[in-house]
């Protein structure tokens, strides 16, 4: 009686370990499938990226990509230097602009300081550095006094920078800005549109770094489009 039993307990165990190895089998198969279905750098839209309602296209054989930031959010500039290095890797196929946004009164002091330094061509080895002067250094810039005469450290004199401040050019510029963040309801930075129709933006499935990945999916997707065409463009800097 007691063989029997033995012989009925090593039958058990030997269906077990063959229904277990037909699961696994069954598991890996599907997972095949799956990794087929979903290759590796597909990002969902509602998940990753947003579809604008209201897309505004871009003329040219370029995709253009706008950042949404301000000088005092810590994350773009924690997001600054890879982006620059991202946008430098691609600058043969894409048109890069940078759009202040003005949340408060203190981001409209900083937004018009980007584009005062944009208006007196010395935006591109100043940007990293006024980043760094609020962030790093902790200095209080927020007022134009303040502003003025830390640049005029960098050779800038304070009377130059206060008419540039307070030009009619930079006045429109900001006026720009401030109707391209209300049109795409510009809510948070960093914010990306991609050539017009995209918004990627940091969320529960996409961080900082993974932002860069999912913009180089929706240029690839523009790029393969048949119609990226359009008489509607922001007139900013860009490169």
């Amino acid at each position: 009686m007691a063989g029997k039993q033995s012989r009925f307990l090593k039958q058990q165990k030997v269906g077990v370990g063959i229904g277990a190895m037909l699961i696994v089998g069954i598991f890996l198969y599907l997972a095949t499938i799956l990794i087929q279905d979903a290759p590796m750098g597909e990002f969902v839209e509602g998940e990753h990226y947003t579809l604008l309602e209201k897309p505004r296209r871009i003329r040219g054989d370029r995709v253009e990509i706008m950042e949404f930031f301000s000088y005092g959010c810590v994350h773009c500039y924690n997001f600054d230097d890879d982006i620059e290095s991202w946008v430098q890797a691609r600058q043969d196929s894409i048109n890069f602009i940078r759009t202040p946004v003005f949340s408060n009164e203190q981001w409209l002091i900083f937004g018009r300081t980007y584009f005062t330094l944009e208006e007196l061509e010395i935006l591109e080895e100043n940007h990293y550095s006024f980043f760094r002067e609020i962030h790093d250094a902790r200095k209080k810039l927020d007022s134009l006094d303040d502003i003025a005469n830390f640049f005029a450290t960098e050779d800038v004199s304070v009377e130059a920078f206060r008419l540039a401040f307070n030009s009619t050019s930079v006045n429109q510029k900001v006026n720009r800005a401030d109707q391209l963040g209300r049109r795409f309801k510009i809510a948070s930075v960093p914010n990306i549109i991609v050539n017009g129709k995209y918004l990627v933006k940091i969320n529960n499935n996409v961080g900082l770094s993974r932002m860069l990945d999912v913009m180089d999916f929706l240029i690839e997707k523009e790029q393969a489009s048949p119609d990226n065409s359009s008489t509607d463009r922001f007139q900013g800097k860009s490169r």
